[in-house]
């Protein structure tokens, strides 16, 4: 996989998707273009300190403990009392959720992998980068995006979509701890009809993240 800073074919996305809007809406992370678009969220887990017990929770779930309605805004900062030190992230858990998303867009299908630039990444992801592969890829990639840290993930591509273009899965967040998905019927369908990630439908109008309240 080689890694460039030419990212003329991932152009489209910025020149798709509202620029002049607020970061936390759907529609400019995404193109307004699809049928259909989800927030995905990357696993959780709610560690109990007086049992020592950790278990995997939803966000519903996390909303339900917190007393909080599940908003489409709904994210880590909506209840930030049970953020730390009760709920973590796992590396595990995360390539596990990745490997089923995979899955639903398509191990073999053709993609492209696109960075805006970061921090505290290898210097090839620090600016401007796009790659072309399959989705299968996507583990290795974001392995390497996070050779720098340790016991989890917080860097991933900002965008992945196939050729056509069919589906476009982006974030423009640092550590937001969710995706976004425009897609087609088929790809909506999938979401719909499996547990294993928690997806949640949103309009392209939607308010999907909540930024925390400066202290």
């Amino acid at each position: 996989m080689t890694i460039n800073n030419n990212i003329q074919r991932a152009m489209w996305v910025h020149q798709n998707r509202d620029t002049q809007g607020d970061m936390d809406c759907v529609k400019s992370i995404i193109p307004k273009q699809y049928d259909f678009y989800f927030k995905i969220f990357l696993p959780i887990i709610f560690e109990n300190e007086e049992t020592g017990q950790s278990r995997n929770v939803t966000y519903e779930q996390l909303a339900a403990l917190g007393k909080t309605p599940f908003a489409d805004f709904f994210c880590q900062h909506s209840i930030s009392t049970l953020i730390s030190p009760y709920i973590i992230s796992s590396a595990v858990e995360d390539y596990k959720m990745l490997a089923k998303l995979i899955s639903i867009l398509g191990v073999e299908t053709p993609v492209i992998f696109h960075g805006v630039g970061e921090e505290n990444v290898p210097e090839q992801f620090a600016k401007l980068w796009i790659t072309e592969g399959k989705m299968e890829e996507l583990l290795d990639l974001v392995s390497a995006l996070n050779s720098n840290t340790k016991l989890e993930l917080v860097h991933f591509p900002n965008y992945i979509f196939p050729l056509d273009k069919s589906w476009c899965l982006g974030n423009l967040i640092p550590k937001a701890g969710l995706f976004l998905l425009g897609c087609d019927a088929t790809v909506a369908e999938e979401l719909h009809n499996q547990n294993a990630i928690e997806a949640v439908e949103l309009s392209a109008e939607a308010r999907y993240f909540e930024f925390p309240v400066p202290t």
